[in-house]
C-alpha cells in the first residue's frame, strides 16, 4: 500500500490529541487500531475513488496489512477524527534489515473533502518523527532513509511531499499487456522451467535475495514476509513459475504472481500481476526472464485472465524495462518514490 506541520512522534502523543486547523475546526488524533479497519479501508476506497488510484483496496487486505510483522499501530499509526469518523490515516512500515540499507515506509490517506485543512501535514509530519526515532535508534553503519510513493498525477500529495522535505530519487512504471498474441512458450536448454514447487519455498526466497542484490532498494526478503507474498492476500503461486539448472535443480529464477480481483469491475479488465522476477545474476541474458514471463501470461490467460501486468523501476540495471516492452507491454502510470535521508 502505498497507497504543514513537521510533529515529534513522542511530542504528538504526549503533549496534545487535539489541533485546529486554520478554520478553527478540531481535530482528534489518536493511534489506529485493528477494529477501525473497516472505517480506514472504506476511507481508502472513497479517496482513491477521487484520485482515480487504480486499485479497489479490501478489507481482508488491509487487516493483513496492518497485522504484519513490520507494523506497528500503537506506536506507528495515527488516525484523523472529526467528531468521531475517521477522515485521516497514516502508518509507518519497517523491516528491520542486516544489509544494503534501512528504511522506513509512509502510507496513509486523507478524506478529500477534509484536504488542505492541514491533517495531511499532520499525519505525514508524525510519521516523519516516528520515522526518524526509529532508524535513529538503530546502531549501524547503513544509510537509513524515509520514503513514500505516490501517483504521478496525485498533485497535491506530491506537493505535500515536497513541502515536508521529500526529493525525488526513483521512479516506477506499471505496464500492462493484452493477453492476445502470445508468444509461443519456450525451452532453454540446461533450464527447466516449472510450476512453483511444493516445499522450496525458502530454496526460491535465497534465489530472490541474491538476484535482486544490485536492485536500488532492495534489502533481503525474510521468511515472513516471504510467506506473506507467496500466500497472504491476493497471493498466486499456482500461477507462479522457477526456473532450475537442469543439471542440479539449483532454482535460478523465479516469478511471483498475484491477483485482486476487486480491482476487475473498476479496471474494466482481470489482471494477473506479476510481482516478483528475479534472475541470477551468472544466468543473466540467457532468455530466462522472458520464457518465465511467456510461461505465466499463457497460465493467466488459461486462468481467463484478459491482460498482465509488472511494475518495473525505470532505472532497473537488469533492462528488464527494455524486456518488458519487448514482450509487448506498455507503460499505464508511473509512481514516484520520494526519500528524505536521515
Amino acid at each position: 500500500m502505498n497507497r504543514h506541520l513537521s510533529i515529534d512522534a513522542n511530542r504528538v502523543r504526549a503533549f496534545s490529541p487535539t489541533a485546529f486547523d486554520e478554520r478553527g475546526d478540531v481535530f482528534e488524533y489518536r493511534a489506529a487500531r485493528i477494529i477501525d479497519a473497516p472505517a480506514i479501508c472504506d476511507l481508502f476506497v472513497r479517496a482513491e475513488r477521487h484520485d482515480d488510484v487504480p486499485r479497489v483496496l479490501e478489507l481482508d487486505e488491509l487487516i493483513e496489512e496492518l497485522s504484519s510483522a513490520s507494523a506497528d499501530l500503537d506506536e506507528n499509526s495515527m488516525v484523523a477524527l472529526d467528531g468521531g469518523r475517521i477522515v485521516g490515516f497514516v502508518s509507518v512500515s519497517h523491516r528491520r534489515a542486516d544489509a544494503v540499507e534501512q528504511r522506513c515506509h509512509i502510507g496513509g490517506v486523507v478524506d478529500p473533502h477534509h484536504r488542505q485543512r492541514g491533517i495531511g501535514g499532520t499525519l505525514v509530519g508524525f510519521a516523519v518523527g516516528r520515522s526518524r526515532s526509529i532508524l535513529e535508534a538503530i546502531d549501524d553503519e547503513l544509510p537509513k532513509y524515509i520514503r513514500l510513493q505516490i501517483y504521478e498525477y496525485v498533485a497535491s500529495v506530491n506537493r505535500l511531499a515536497l513541502a515536508l522535505g521529500f526529493s525525488p530519487v526513483r521512479y516506477f512504471d506499471d505496464l500492462l499487456r493484452p493477453l492476445t498474441d502470445l508468444p509461443e512458450r519456450m525451452t532453454i536448454e540446461g533450464l527447466t522451467l516449472a510450476p512453483w514447487p511444493d516445499g522450496r519455498d525458502d530454496d526460491a526466497r535465497i534465489t530472490r535475495n541474491a538476484s535482486f542484490l544490485d536492485h536500488w532498494g532492495s534489502v533481503p526478503t525474510s521468511p515472513e514476509i516471504w510467506r506473506e507474498q507467496l500466500h497472504g492476500f491476493g497471493g498466486r503461486p499456482d500461477l507462479s513459475f522457477v526456473a532450475c539448472d537442469a543439471s542440479t535443480d539449483e532454482i535460478v529464477s523465479v516469478l511471483v504472481s498475484a491477483r485482486y480481483e476487486a480491482d476487475d469491475t473498476l479496471l474494466g479488465r482481470s489482471d494477473g500481476w506479476i510481482q516478483t522476477l528475479g534472475t541470477l545474476r551468472e544466468w543473466r541474458g540467457t532468455g530466462i526472464g522472458t520464457a518465465l514471463i511467456v510461461e505465466a501470461m499463457h497460465a493467466y490467460r488459461a486462468a481467463g485472465l484478459t491482460h498482465a501486468s509488472i511494475g518495473v523501476d525505470s532505472e532497473n540495471p537488469s533492462g528488464a524495462a527494455r524486456l518488458y516492452r519487448g514482450l509487448g507491454f506498455e507503460p499505464v502510470q508511473r509512481m514516484i518514490t520520494y526519500q528524505i535521508s536521515v
